[in-house]
């Protein structure tokens, strides 16, 4: 007896492969950004100074979290001796990565640790759609400044789609890689307005995340960073201590 369940099961089948395929299609970018499904527990990306600046190692700790709604990213930011300088929150959705936590970590003068949550009022970091380099993606936070609870700043981050580039990975090899212009504004509402611009870009590997980025301040100096290794959290704790 022939199985009547078969062409439906058939059609069905389709339908998911063509699914899949439009999504692929609507969000190619996707496979630039940082590897979620990779990060279950935890990886660390060491970024080190990439112009005559003297700036130490950046260490960033990544580690996602699998939820009902969607997967978030848990990024920490640390200098080269662990000591926490930020936290980033986002959560992954259908078309890009949208930011729900940013929190800094100062010391006042006292030494006595401060931390400064943001106010996040727009959340794009990354789009996963197709590319439209006449878009902007923005970013803004503000906060008040520790020891003057009057004194407010806003960082606003403008992310565009830039250009298509061959980048190389810590080990050598070549990948395919995205550059993402940056227009950044900080404004620091005082006594007037004190307003500082600077532009930059960031740049994404194939299947890696970010590999480098740079801005340039208005003095003409450039702050600039690159991917110089990455590894489990597990094998960075043995190896260089405890990330808190």
């Amino acid at each position: 007896m022939p199985n009547c369940h078969a062409p439906y099961r058939l059609l069905f089948l389709l339908f998911v492969l063509l699914w899949c395929s439009c999504g692929d299609q609507a969000n190619p970018y996707k496979v630039y950004y940082f590897p979620l499904e990779q990060f279950d527990e935890g990886m660390v990306y060491i970024y080190e100074p990439a112009n005559e600046l003297a700036l130490g190692n950046e260490i960033w700790s990544l580690t996602t979290t699998r939820t009902d709604s969607g997967m978030t990213l848990l990024t920490r930011i640390y200098d080269q001796s662990n000591s926490l300088l930020q936290t980033i929150r986002e959560t992954e959705v259908v078309n890009g990565m949208l930011a729900d936590e940013t929190i800094y970590y100062t010391r006042d003068t006292l030494d006595q640790p401060v931390i400064v949550p943001l106010h996040i009022t727009r959340n794009a970091l990354f789009p996963f759609t197709v590319p439209d380099t006449s878009k902007v993606y923005t970013y803004q936070a503000s906060w008040k400044e520790p020891g003057d609870s009057s004194l407010t700043t806003t960082l606003t981050r403008y992310r565009r789609y830039d250009r298509m580039e061959t980048v190389t990975q810590p080990d050598g090899k070549k990948v395919e890689g995205v550059v993402m212009g940056l227009q950044e504004k900080v404004e620091n509402d005082g006594e007037g307005v004190l307003s500082l611009e600077f532009h930059g870009e960031e740049t994404y590997g194939k299947h890696v995340g970010l590999i480098a980025w740079k801005r340039i301040l208005p003095s003409g100096d450039t702050i600039a960073f690159r991917l110089k290794e990455t590894m489990p959290l597990s094998h960075y704790e043995a190896k260089y201590g405890k990330l808190e």
